[in-house]
């Protein structure tokens, strides 16, 4: 180890090299490296949502990049796969050896060693400092010095990327774990029990920023967190006059429960309402992502997107980008596919993901956002109606299936009522009301054939279900209801009868609709259903609780055939 090498490890480091070594797609959205994900680090090292926080990004195959604490090289292979020239530096030596296979044979420079340290004659269009301006603390000259030599490395029309975790954020407020520390309450607190790591609120770090001479900047908001965000917000979304609806409908639960430690007795989306409501969304943010520029130079990202929205952890071939954009003073939605050229595998559930011309972005509160105010309203005469709008839509939408129609897992009864091919995910989060009817707004998938409108009702009250417990939504009922307790409640105030076995089918067909979006098993996905299903509002199903954390040991079990089952027995009860 040299004098400028520092050592920063999770521990799967030797387990990161033989993936690697083992694989043939290295790239950033390879369904193989998924596919090894087991516990929170391997997530961090391999999820094909951590390079989601470099979309807004326009790069240019002309850029020079610097990936600063590149780390195993996750940001620094996705540059690279925009056409960049990269130089990825990294303190820790096994790292800096993980980020040279990961990006092998990519124009990737991977250099080990730290900033105080590295000199370059060329300079740098873009900076990347993807979760490590909170180290800096560590730098000679604190965390101004540490900006004020990446400026340095800049070329004059350059712009630096910092994406970091907000001091003052709205997770750490609601008693999240402090993300470092592993502890509530530390940054709030200022750190006083610490020197090691340092993160800052938005005013803080727009003067230190502005004192390092980055006065031009352009502020990003992703959700749930920087990590693995799934919505990424603008100023603009703040700034529109429907902002509390839009952006609650934009990011739903605003926390991931399941890591963060956050306390169980916050309604998460009510709270994040009230925040946005009293004009402290920004300040509040989770996470920030800033653009900044010395000089007023054209900025690298679209200044016309209010929102960026990005699939879930899915297979390549399914990843989509949305954009929600301003145009001539008309909000519009554009749907493209994260990766081009990439067909899809399934016979029976198609993606229509290709791009398209924009659509004109139907405003208005959502059937989900409307059932949750019934909800905490403790207003079930309301919540039934709601019930009663989508049962007759439905019913307006039923067709006869064709005599060649193929059976699928969302449809396996002929004679039963069918509803067309696009109606698989009309859940109520992509049901709004326009004109006084309710209008479908996300048509992404279709299955051929059409769906069972039965299996439609069962995942449309499934995926309720889940919201309510994720966001820690107040209920009528008691707050130790779980997920699959309320899906039953829901159905059975559903009004027209259900049979008795629907949600046991509706699993079995989720899990192989799972299997075809993310891979793996269908018993695995239908074990996933089961656990999940059995979280509450007040269920302590942290990451970083004592339970989980032994879980964590076993997780390896996952990797064998029925290692699921194993992983579950080693759980404490």
């Amino acid at each position: 180890m040299n004098s400028s090498e520092i050592t920063w490890r999770d521990g799967a480091e030797d387990r990161m090299k033989s993936i690697f070594l083992s694989s043939d797609d290295r790239s950033s959205a390879s369904d193989f490296l998924a596919s090894h994900i087991t516990d929170w680090p391997s997530r961090y090292h391999l999820d094909r949502r951590r390079t989601n926080i470099l979309r807004p990004i326009n790069f240019d195959k002309s850029m020079r990049v610097l990936d600063v604490g590149a780390g195993t090289g996750v940001m620094s292979r996705y540059a690279a796969e925009r056409g960049a020239e990269v130089v990825a530096l990294e303190g820790d030596s096994m790292r800096a050896e993980l980020a040279s296979l990961r990006c092998e044979g990519l124009n990737v420079d991977v250099r080990c060693g730290i900033v105080n340290d590295f000199d370059d004659s060329e300079g740098f269009d873009l900076i990347l400092v993807i979760g490590v301006l909170e180290y800096a603390t560590n730098h000679p000259a604190g965390s101004l010095g540490f900006l004020k030599k990446l400026s340095q490395l800049l070329n004059p029309d350059g712009s630096i990327v910092i994406a970091i975790e907000n001091q003052m954020g709205l997770a750490y407020w609601m008693g999240a774990n402090e993300d470092h520390l592993n502890e509530p309450w530390v940054g709030l607190e200022g750190y006083v029990s610490t020197s090691t790591v340092k993160t800052f609120s938005k005013p803080v770090l727009s003067s230190l920023l502005t004192d390092a001479g980055f006065k031009h900047q352009n502020w990003l908001y992703p959700f749930p967190d920087y990590k693995l965000p799934l919505t990424i917000l603008s100023d603009r979304a703040y700034m529109e006059n429907d902002r509390v609806d839009l952006i609650d409908q934009l990011v739903g639960t605003p926390v991931d429960r399941s890591r963060s430690g956050v306390l169980p007795f916050f309604d998460t989306r009510a709270l994040h309402r009230q925040v946005i409501e009293s004009d402290m969304g920004q300040d509040m943010s989770n996470s920030f992502l800033v653009v900044c520029r010395l000089n007023g130079s054209k900025s690298i990202i679209d200044e016309d997107v209010i929102t960026w929205r990005f699939s879930g952890d899915r297979k390549k071939n399914y990843m989509g980008v949305r954009q929600v954009i301003l145009e001539n003073g008309t909000r519009k939605i554009n749907r493209k596919p994260a990766y081009e050229n990439i067909s899809s595998e399934s016979s029976w559930l198609i993606q229509k993901n290709a791009d398209s011309l924009a659509e004109k972005y139907v405003s208005g509160l959502n059937l989900e956002q409307l059932a949750l105010k019934s909800l905490r309203e403790v207003n079930l005469k309301d919540f039934e109606s709601l019930l009663s709008m989508f049962d007759d839509w439905l019913t307006l939408n039923t067709c006869t299936p064709s005599v060649d129609s193929e059976t699928h897992p969302f449809l396996t009864d002929l004679s039963s009522e069918v509803l067309g091919e696009g109606f698989i995910d009309c859940s109520f989060d992509n049901l709004v009301f326009e004109d006084g009817a309710l209008k479908l707004i996300d048509d992404e998938w279709a299955a051929l054939g059409g769906v069972n409108v039965d299996l439609v009702i069962a995942r449309a009250m499934h995926k309720l279900s889940h919201s309510v417990i994720q966001s820690g939504c107040k209920l009528p009922w008691s707050s130790n209801m779980t997920i699959e307790h309320l899906n039953n409640k829901f159905i059975e105030m559903f009004p027209r009868n259900l049979r008795v076995d629907l949600l046991n089918d509706f699993y079995l067909a989720e899990a192989k609709l799972l299997s075809v979006l993310l891979g793996g098993s269908e018993v695995d996905h239908l074990e996933d259903l089961y656990e999940a299903n059995r979280r509450s509002v007040n269920s302590a199903f942290s990451a970083h609780s004592t339970q989980a954390t032994f879980r964590s040991k076993f997780s390896w079990l996952k990797r064998f055939p029925g290692g699921r089952l194993l992983a579950r027995w080693t759980r404490p009860r």
